[in-house]
């Protein structure tokens, strides 16, 4: 996955977690299941937020 295919499945995760995570990871299938995991996470907090 790269850095712009990661950006639009998860838009929610900052850039920064993206970046790193693609450097060090080596796993693709870590990385997707990291950043799906940090995707909802932040969907919840936003939604449950107000």
């Amino acid at each position: 996955m790269t850095l712009t295919q990661a950006r639009k499945r998860y838009p929610l995760v900052p850039d920064e977690i993206i970046k790193w995570a693609l450097q060090n990871i080596p796993d693709p299938s870590d990385v997707e299941r990291g950043l799906f995991r940090l995707e909802q996470a932040k969907r919840i907090q936003i939604k449950y937020a107000n």
